[in-house]
């Protein structure tokens, strides 16, 4: 990204430089605060490998909840993980525990692309010296470096939200990855051969026949239950899949089996597998790598799909697609309406859940057919 305009300039400080922040030239020895959840993470994507151009030669430490580590380690980006249980006490006694082994460390600069006060304090108690995010969460004082929210930046996809952040730095030490005006920010991920080939060998243990095209179905979302498209729902469309001449492979997380296996039971035709809680994230998306399309609620799964270049379609109901709907070329979205929709709830408190149930599976099934045929938007 090239770097922020003349106006953010002014709007931060022009004077703003390695020299008055105390560091003789670029850094070496960075760590990233990344985000807490799947979706977040890939959408962050583009900025951290902005970051690795903007310092080539430093080495660059991932800080994530440890359910993170095996996609940001996918990801080959940064050369080191370091990771923590969300669960292990509260804000106040992770960020001493943390200090401790960050100090250790000698870092010289920390980006933080999650933005919870905890992430801020926690850098500050470890004493590394340019600490660069956004506000948020009172945090600002804690910053050495305070990156600005503007307008501009609220109105754009989330991608943009933390790119801002790499172009932030890039003016500060005045350099530019000056990537081509047209360049979209890059979102992908590539898999090793072992790992797709892996995943290969497990889509054939549930007896796929690779020959017919594969449709992976996402049911599940950890963070919402709201965004869940029914049950009922997704047994129709996997019956309409299958008597399309498809096969239909169900991933999610270990705890989704069993939703999994109910909706298998609604369905009218064999010619489906259940790999929830047997293929883990990264063999998941070797997996829909492998499909004719992956269709999603809109939760981590969606994002998994477009960073490995599958053909995705997620389901909006509660939420609006807006600037966290997955990016990508092959990336496609179809809204639910309501006139309650959007909202911010976990569970739907309206027993019909209106703006899931207005998508109806036919609708998904003819989408999925259109943009199959390069006819989707």
């Amino acid at each position: 990204m090239t770097g922020a305009s003349g106006d953010l300039t002014r709007a931060y400080d022009k004077k703003m430089t390695p020299h008055n922040l105390n560091m003789p030239g670029k850094p070496s020895h960075v760590l990233v605060r990344g985000t807490n959840w799947v979706g977040d993470t890939v959408m962050s994507l583009p900025a951290i490998k902005e970051l690795r151009k903007l310092f080539p030669s430093a080495h660059i430490t991932l800080w994530c909840p440890d359910g993170l580590t095996a996609l940001w380690t996918a990801t080959g980006i940064p050369d080191r993980v370091i990771s923590f249980a969300p669960n292990s006490g509260g804000p106040l006694k992770r960020s001493f525990r943390m200090r401790k082994r960050l100090a250790s460390e000698q870092f010289d600069l920390v980006v933080l692309f999650q933005n919870a006060f905890e992430s801020a304090f926690t850098a500050w108690l470890a004493g590394i010296p340019l600490r660069v995010g956004y506000g948020a969460d009172l945090r600002g004082p804690l910053l050495s470096a305070r990156v600005p929210l503007t307008k501009e930046i609220r109105l754009k996809h989330q991608v943009f939200y933390y790119l801002a952040i790499t172009d932030f730095l890039a003016d500060i030490f005045q350099a530019s990855t000056a990537p081509p005006e047209t360049a979209a920010p890059d979102c992908s991920i590539s898999l090793d051969v072992e790992i797709m080939e892996t995943a290969r060998d497990m889509l054939l243990s549930g007896n796929p026949d690779l020959n017919r095209p594969v449709f992976c179905l996402c049911p599940g979302s950890v963070n919402s239950d709201a965004k869940r498209w029914p049950a009922d729902y997704f047994a129709e469309l996997a019956d309409l899949l299958v008597q399309a001449g498809g096969q239909v492979v169900f991933l999610g997380a270990p705890q989704e089996r069993d939703l999994i296996e109910t909706i298998r039971s609604l369905m009218q035709n064999r010619g489906s597998v259940n790999l929830a809680g047997t293929a883990d994230m990264i063999a998941a998306m070797a997996i829909m790598n492998h499909a004719a399309a992956v269709i999603s609620n809109d939760t981590g799964s969606a994002h998994l799909a477009t960073a490995v270049g599958a053909l995705t379609l997620t389901i909006f109901g509660p939420t609006s697609p807006g600037a966290t709907a997955p990016y990508g070329p092959r990336s496609h979205t179809i809204q639910g309406h309501a006139p309650c929709a959007p909202c911010r709830h976990f569970e739907c408190p309206l027993p019909a859940q209106p703006c899931m149930r207005s998508i109806e599976p036919r609708s998904v099934f003819r989408k999925i057919q259109e943009i199959a045929s390069g006819g989707g938007h």
